[in-house]
């Protein structure tokens, strides 16, 4: 079949040659074949840059969109839309301190520094020749990034650089034909860079072949796919359309790559976020669980310059198989059985996230208890809040709210909270620790909630839980549920 590429030389003694590219099973090939007299290849990696090899550049994308360079907290976002230029518009909000402007230009311009290596994690690139396959760009950006970006200071949201952190190997297959040698290069899907759509029909690839080098010189003449060739550049890198399209699934009900960000309820207003996922599946095999989306995290007290611009914001999605074909997932709650789909404008937590099925055949769907940071424009927006929701997903795929509990706890009014729940999910029971009328830590009270089928709603048998018990003066969980809100009480 004719080839994909046909090499450019570059340079006295530069090879000719043709390049092939087709996807095989859970993979893509790389062949071609050169001309000219016997390869010089390296005895070993230090060597590789030196003699005949081959490189191979991969993306995705041909742009990463970042947002723009800024820092946020609890009321609202600062951007710098010039970079470090923009510091001299900027009002501190923090006044008399020294330097504060001297400051805001020197953090823009190591966010720059920062993107740089950002940028290069959405590409690979292998060196390769007999015995030898290295990933030699973004691997040394991250280690980069982990080194010079990854301070007590300046830590990220859900450990989200080590997402993008480079994997797989490349497997090679090099003859030399006595006249030039021919190469089979096999990227499985697991050592792409970032997908930025579940459907993969579409990559931007390069190819470069080198020669020995001259003495007194780095590299040799080489070949390229690219006429435009540019060192790490995806923008001069060649679109190829996959013969045979990849399809992965978030998921097993195949929800679509949406970024999220602090929400706690979706809405078909809410703005949507580009994600991206790393694919860690054969895309033939389930599910992927990991997406991730670049913005500017929030810092509840960070009014100056701080941080690093922008964050990697990591979602993980699960799933509870409740039934031969049948399935709720999360975060965004879904259901999904071999006929239909339901989605629902509610995010839910991992934490605590369970089912139970019920005689009548309804489905209870439980999330928390847990306690989070809602991330909120409060006063007390650093305050730790609790929740716990349980769901009724009736027969009919119809989801009703049964129970919604939660508070903020703010460390005057109410110190600390727990919930129990019994094994038949037939009963829950708030524990609430409050300051008396002095405003000192009182005792701890208990509120239960019974599960009940309420008549009087719109709809016929809807199941509630209402309130059925209140104690004063109990003791709270021992060991607590929610562990974290007694170590934050004392």
């Amino acid at each position: 079949m004719p080839p994909e590429f046909t090499l450019i030389p570059h340079g006295k003694g530069a090879r000719h040659g043709r390049v092939w590219v087709r996807t095989v099973g859970d993979g893509l090939l790389i062949a071609g074949k050169m001309e000219g007299g016997p390869p010089d290849f390296p005895g070993d990696k230090n060597e590789i840059l030196l003699k005949d090899h081959v490189e191979i550049w991969l993306a995705a994308s041909r742009e990463v969109e970042m947002p723009e360079v800024g820092w946020a907290n609890y009321f609202g976002e600062t951007t710098l839309p010039k970079g470090s230029d923009s510091c001299a518009e900027w009002q501190p909000v923090l006044q008399g301190e020294n330097d504060t402007r001297k400051n805001c230009r020197d953090w823009a311009d190591r966010q720059l520094r920062y993107r740089r290596y950002l940028k290069r994690l959405f590409v690979r690139q292998w060196l390769v020749a007999p015995g030898f396959s290295i990933e030699s760009f973004a691997t040394p950006a991250y280690r980069e990034i982990l080194t010079r970006f990854g301070g007590e200071q300046e830590v990220y949201v859900n450990e989200g650089p080590r997402l993008l952190k480079p994997q797989g190997d490349v497997r090679t297959w090099i003859t030399n034909d006595g006249s030039g040698y021919s190469f089979q290069i096999f990227v499985p899907f697991t050592a792409l860079p970032p997908l930025s759509s579940l459907k993969l029909s579409e990559l931007y690839l390069m190819v470069d072949v080198f020669g020995p080098a001259p003495t007194g010189k780095k590299t040799g003449a080489y070949s390229t796919s690219s006429p435009a060739r540019a060192y790490g550049d995806p923008k001069s890198f060649a679109a190829l359309r996959l013969d045979s399209p990849a399809n992965y699934r978030l998921t097993p009900c195949d929800l679509p790559l949406m970024g999220l960000d602090r929400r706690e309820e979706l809405s078909e207003d809410d703005p949507t976020h580009d994600a991206w996922f790393m694919p860690s599946t054969n895309p033939k095999s389930p599910y992927e669980s990991d997406i991730f989306i670049l913005m500017n995290d929030i810092n509840s007290s960070r009014y100056e310059p701080g941080g690093l611009s922008p964050g990697i914001r990591l979602t993980h999605y699960f799933w509870n198989n409740v039934g031969p074909e049948e399935w709720v997932c999360g975060p965004p709650l879904s259901y999904r059985n071999h006929s239909q789909f339901e989605s629902f404008p509610y995010l839910v937590s991992k934490v605590g996230f369970s089912t139970k099925r019920l005689p009548e055949g309804d489905l209870l769907i439980k999330t928390g208890p847990r306690v989070y940071n809602w991330e909120s424009q409060a006063q007390c927006g650093a305050c730790p809040y609790t929740q716990i929701k349980i769901f009724d997903l009736r027969k009919d795929a119809k989801l009703l709210g049964a129970l919604s509990l939660g508070d903020q706890i703010d460390g005057s009014s109410l110190i600390s909270q727990d919930f129990t729940m019994s094994p038949d999910w037939s009963e829950v029971t708030q524990y609430d620790k409050k300051t008396d009328q002095n405003g000192e830590p009182g005792p701890w009270s208990s509120t239960t909630y019974c599960l009940a089928v309420d008549t009087k709603q719109y709809q016929a048998n809807v199941r509630v839980y209402k309130p059925c018990g209140h104690k004063d003066n109990v003791q709270p969980p021992n060991p607590p549920v929610l562990k974290e809100l007694r170590d934050w009480q004392n």
